[in-house]
């Protein structure tokens, strides 16, 4: 009837809502090969990461997906591993408001990037390694026009029988090899590796291109000094300018 008109569902892909994560790693394996889901802690990390890859990448982030790697018999594709906590965003339609200028967000394949607290916007980034960013409650803060490249966060396989039973499930564990780290403060400080330093301006060298003035030219006059005549010649040479007239 009418009621039921108001009612009404929204249908969405199971990889961006649903994995589960039920079975042993060896029955896993059998059901991947089989085409089935496994359905394993290893595919349900991945999962996680790739469903919040898949809504950046719809909205126009630059967000590459890494390579398939076999762990514990199970194929996955880990990354790049992000973790957005709710605080951060908590639907799909927030990482608009988060990322404001999508095309100017790029995250390599190898990276993990971990985004806490609700007053921050990421207008430009460039990632390619590990990031973990946190904002306490109250503080605001903008990454914008930030590049870190370090080694990043590497999974090394692991079927020690003495590891923990969540290292055993996924079948690697977790090296924190260097990450770049920024905390926005309630106080309006940043504490870590935001904003990265400026690079001192280039001293000039020593000369440079200056052009030296040449140095000043310095005239000594030449005093003439007198001739010296005989009185002789004096006396005839006074003769010679001297006009006698005779008067008749």
């Amino acid at each position: 009837g009418d009621e039921a008109k108001k009612a009404g569902f929204t249908s969405i892909g199971a990889e961006l809502c649903f994995s589960p994560v039920k079975n042993a790693t060896a029955d896993g394996v059998k059901m991947q090969q089989s085409g089935t889901h496994p359905g394993v802690a290893a595919t349900g990390e991945a999962d996680q990461y790739a469903a919040v890859r898949k809504i950046m990448q719809s909205i126009g982030c630059q967000v590459t997906d890494a390579a398939e790697e076999v762990y514990s018999g199970i194929t996955v594709v880990p990354g790049p591993a992000i973790v957005l906590k709710p605080s951060f965003v908590s639907c799909p339609a927030e990482y608009k408001t988060k990322f404001p200028s999508p095309s100017n967000i790029k995250i390599s394949a190898k990276s993990s990037l971990v985004v806490k607290g609700s007053g921050v916007v990421i207008e430009s980034l460039d990632l390619d390694g590990a990031l973990v960013i946190e904002c306490e409650e109250g503080a605001t803060g903008v990454i914008k026009d930030f590049v870190v490249k370090n080694k990043g966060w590497v999974r090394v396989a692991d079927e020690s029988s003495t590891s923990s039973e969540v290292i055993k499930m996924r079948g690697y564990h977790l090296e924190k090899v260097e990450t770049a780290k920024v905390l926005f403060k309630k106080d309006g400080t940043i504490e870590g590796d935001y904003p990265p330093p400026k690079a001192k301006a280039k001293a000039p060298p020593a000369n440079g291109n200056k052009v030296s003035a040449p140095p000043p030219t310095t005239t000594t006059a030449t005093k003439k000094s007198p001739s010296f005549e005989a009185p002789a010649e004096k006396e005839a040479k006074e003769k010679e300018t001297t006009c006698c007239c005779t008067v008749m």
